[in-house]
């Protein structure tokens, strides 16, 4: 009886503070409450598509389809609010079919029709069965239901499993994770170019400033599974302008892949880079926390990158002779194309330039427009439209529509060009914002590289021998391969007819 009460007086006197715990603000009216912002409806949106890309993203035939849904039902996910959950074949399908349908705007989450309801558990409720789950990790949401009942600390029905379920994932003890095994590897190569790209970064030099200050740079790079073929740039910071600037470059090479590996870290998780692939079909997969072996090939370009490049590049830049980003960008670029993907990887037996080039017929090369790239990765920003009709982006001040005065509207802008920002509301643009002053090269969140110390020219080093040898070497082949054909006509004296 006791137990009864104080699930009742829970259950209806704490609804106000457990929706604020839940929520972070004051409680629904009785009217409905409030909806769900823009912002968190695009955030389901997309990672149901992180969820189904590989479903929509090419054709498939039914046995692989069916396949790819009951594997995609196996995994564990996790949701854009930390949840640790498993998706129903059943959901999957019908998520697909609504992209399908709808394009993206099908996986934005609908209006619940319980908003104002309370849904809290008591704490003593959640507590045993957290309890009970580790008891017996077999042990089933309803039979952990049935025994809470049958204990009296909750009346028969008032529970429900998905409640529970939702409760139980959050604490970190649905029975996936609990009865998760150590898991063993296996080799794996993507079956065509652009079927699966791997994304990382990693710290590659120290380059000093005018002030003597030794600043890292990074090297970031995008590596084709199949062929193993790399597109690398080098970056003062490992951040979202150069995530964007890296992936751009690599479309604009190669094409855009099937899906995009990469792991956890700010830049790879951004609403930024989720957007962008939501936009261009490209399917995101990120590596469990402290688990990198799925990356293993990059990680090994890394380790080749660093022993065969870094280390000579960082003593050119110890003796003075590399002494800009651009410098070292030119001696990268050098030797990626003159080196690495020119000569013949270990494990495939081929050049990954030549393998890049094995377009399978069913899945041929997605090149991306120039403009919709570039619109894929520019950067989601919400403001409030003054009275007078104007923003403000970065301090900076500019001007909109009037007829958007006093609205909430969606600005995207690129990071490197500040100049343009397009407006857009309800779904519908409004063109762009026109600047009211003087703006800055580029945003304050891009990290631009400092003026260098002042340094000898640079001097010819062997790696630049070997870079330049190579070269030349591929241009005496090509031009090997070249025949003279003479024009038609009388054969001079002496040339046989």
């Amino acid at each position: 009886m006791i137990a009864n009460k104080l699930y009742r007086m829970v259950a209806k006197g704490g609804q106000a503070i457990a929706w604020r715990r839940r929520q972070g603000g004051s409680p629904p009216s009785e009217r409905g409450g409030r909806l769900p912002s823009d912002a968190a409806r695009q955030a389901v949106a997309t990672f149901r598509f992180e969820v189904i890309a590989p479903l929509v993203v090419r054709p498939l035939g039914p046995g692989e389809r069916a396949h790819l849904v009951r594997d995609l039902a196996a995994r564990l996910w996790k949701t854009h609010d930390g949840r640790t959950i498993r998706i129903h074949a059943r959901t999957i399908t019908r998520w697909a079919a609504r992209y399908k349908a709808d394009g993206f705007g099908g996986l934005l989450p609908e209006e619940r029709t319980d908003r104002g309801v309370g849904r809290v558990l008591p704490e003593q409720v959640v507590t045993r069965a957290v309890a009970l789950r580790q008891e017996d990790p077999e042990r089933s949401v309803l039979q952990i239901i049935r025994i809470i009942e049958l204990e009296g600390l909750a009346e028969p029905g008032a529970i429900k499993r998905t409640t529970l379920g939702d409760a139980l994932c959050r604490a970190g003890v649905s029975r996936a994770e609990v009865t998760r095994h150590k898991q063993t590897f296996a080799l794996r190569e993507s079956p065509y170019p652009n079927a699966m790209w791997q994304l990382d970064a990693c710290q590659m030099l120290h380059l000093a400033d005018a002030h003597g200050r030794r600043r890292t740079i990074y090297l970031v790079a995008a590596l084709d599974d199949y062929s193993r073929h790399v597109v690398g740039r080098l970056y003062p910071a490992e951040d979202r302008p150069a995530l964007a600037d890296l992936l751009k470059r690599a479309v604009t090479a190669r094409g855009k892949p099937d899906q995009l590996y990469s792991d956890n870290g700010s830049a790879n998780r951004s609403d930024m880079l989720a957007t962008a692939c939501a936009k261009l079909g490209i399917a995101p997969r990120h590596t469990r926390p402290y688990r990198p072996q799925g990356r293993g090939k990059l990680e090994r370009f890394f380790r080749t990158a660093e022993m065969q490049w870094g280390r000579e590049a960082q003593a050119l830049i110890d003796a003075g002779r590399l002494k800009t980003l651009d410098d070292c960008q030119q001696f990268l670029g050098a030797w990626l194309h003159g080196e690495y993907n020119a000569r013949v990887h270990s494990s495939t037996g081929e050049t990954p330039e030549a393998r890049l080039s094995h377009v399978h017929p069913d899945h041929p090369i997605a090149w991306v427009q120039p403009q919709a790239l570039a619109d894929a990765f520019l950067w989601p920003e919400t403001r409030t439209v003054t009275a007078v009709g104007t923003i403000s982006i970065e301090g900076h001040d500019f001007e909109v529509a009037p007829e958007l005065a006093r609205l909430k509207i969606t600005v995207r802008y690129d990071p490197y060009d500040l100049g343009r920002v397009l407006v857009e509301h309800d779904g519908r643009s409004y063109g762009r914002a026109t600047p009211l002053g003087a703006l800055p090269a580029h945003s304050r969140h891009v990290r631009a590289p400092e003026p260098p110390a002042t340094a000898p020219a640079p001097e010819r080093t062997a790696l630049h021998e070997l870079v330049q040898r190579h070269d030349e070497e591929q241009r005496r082949r090509q031009i090997g391969r070249m025949r003279f054909v003479p024009p038609p006509g009388p054969a001079a004296d002496g040339e046989a007819r």
